[in-house]
C-alpha cells in the first residue's frame, strides 16, 4: 500500500505539470479517462502498482524539464 501511495503522489504531480490533458494521458496509457479522475480524486484502491507505473511512464516523457 505504501508503494502505491508513493507512486500515486508522483503520478498526480507529473500529471499536474504535464502539457497533456487528462484525456490524452488516459488515451496514451490505454485506460478510460474516468480512471485519471479517480486517481486525481485519491481513489488509490482503484489502481494496482503496475497501472500506476504505466501512468508514470506515460507522463514522465511529457513533463517539461526545469
Amino acid at each position: 500500500m505504501e508503494k502505491r501511495s508513493r507512486l500515486m503522489r508522483v503520478v498526480t504531480r507529473r500529471i499536474a505539470f504535464s502539457e497533456l490533458d487528462n484525456r490524452e494521458i488516459a488515451r496514451r496509457a490505454g485506460i478510460p479517462s474516468q480512471r485519471i479522475s479517480d486517481l486525481l480524486a485519491g481513489r488509490l484502491e482503484h489502481f494496482s502498482v503496475d497501472e500506476l507505473q504505466a501512468l508514470r511512464e506515460t507522463v514522465e516523457d511529457e513533463t517539461p524539464s526545469s
